[in-house]
């Protein structure tokens, strides 16, 4: 069997997690593949066809095309998959109705013309079903192997680290619940919040130490939480997360407060993984008793951990990746 991967870009965090990360799977399981990048425009568009005709499967990752690019590829794949963690439906931010009638025009036609549609969570494959018959579920997962296991802090620097990990175009999140940071600063002396990122801000009664994102330090900088963050506002666009930062944190053994929005509110069950959290009083409380008590923050991050060993991992889903490739 050979497999063909269209996807948007090689460095995007879906094409990594959705796509790269599988490669050994499909190695194991004496599948072929090729990998090719749509964002660089394949000039000799005679080999894309050759390569498209070749394949037993096309992938196509989170790409929505033109309504001629759409011809052209489902003219010639013999099967067509289409996969999407994203609400990619929408636009994201402000937007006229315009903007979004074409939007979901896109994803419709794209998604409509696929055999299979791979859908990242709930919330997404019920956006799915109104253009076709065949939606599945697949989570963005983790390679546990690479997300090592938190060890206890053994200097002598005990004080306590709120974590976020993310990008510019999300910080605005961690920026929304500011006002109960601040409280949490005041009432815990030596309390700090690391954000890792491409950009940052400022607090004045908490410290913030900032750090830039990049994939050689990810895991340490996880390791150098000791909670995890993700708040989320709640509308058509964040429903359609996947809970990435989430997983991420909770992989290495890290309690997590999150906004119960979308597949959050699946992925971390109230009390034993961590806390969902709504409002400011909310964050302040369920912050605070983690904040208080290292015991607890050990038991909900082991947890933590165990929940995406078992249903969020590459060995749990490696199989039902394979299965879809082939069905």
């Amino acid at each position: 069997m050979k497999v063909l991967f269209l996807v948007p870009r090689m460095d995007k965090a879906s094409t990594r997690y959705r796509v790269l990360q599988y490669m050994p799977v499909l190695d194991r399981a004496g599948i072929e593949y090729e990998i090719v990048a749509l964002s660089e425009k394949p000039r000799n568009r005679l080999l894309l066809a050759r390569q498209l005709r070749a394949a037993d499967t096309v992938f196509v990752q989170k790409k929505l095309f033109s309504f001629l690019d759409l011809f052209w590829v489902r003219k010639l794949a013999r099967r067509l998959v289409y996969d999407f963690d994203d609400a990619v439906m929408f636009k994201s931010g402000s937007a006229s109705s315009r903007q979004q009638a074409r939007q979901w025009r896109r994803f419709a036609s794209t998604a409509g013309k696929a055999d299979l549609v791979i859908a990242g969570n709930r919330y997404l494959q019920q956006e799915a079903l109104a253009v076709s018959r065949d939606v599945r579920l697949l989570p963005t997962v983790l390679d546990m192997n690479r997300y090592t296991a938190r060890e206890e802090k053994k200097d002598k620097d005990q004080s306590v680290v709120l974590g976020w990990i993310g990008s510019r175009g999300t910080l605005r999140y961690l920026q929304d619940i500011a006002p109960a940071l601040e409280e949490l600063g005041q009432q815990w002396p030596g309390l700090k919040l690391k954000i890792v990122a491409n950009d940052f801000f400022d607090l004045q009664h908490l410290e913030v130490i900032k750090k830039h994102w990049s994939s050689e330090d990810e895991i340490a900088d996880l390791h150098s939480f000791d909670i995890g963050l993700m708040p989320l506002s709640d509308d058509i666009w964040t429903r359609g997360k996947c809970g990435f930062k989430l997983l991420q944190c909770m992989a290495v053994g890290l309690p997590v407060v999150c906004s119960p929005v979308g597949v959050n509110g699946e992925i971390v069950t109230e009390g034993r993984e961590g806390f969902h959290a709504t409002t400011k009083e909310e964050w302040v409380t369920k912050l605070g008793a983690l904040i208080a008590d290292a015991g607890l923050r050990r038991e909900m991050g082991r947890c933590a951990r165990q929940q995406v060993d078992k249903v969020y991992s590459l060995a749990a889903n490696g199989p039902l990746f394979i299965e879809y490739l082939k069905h």
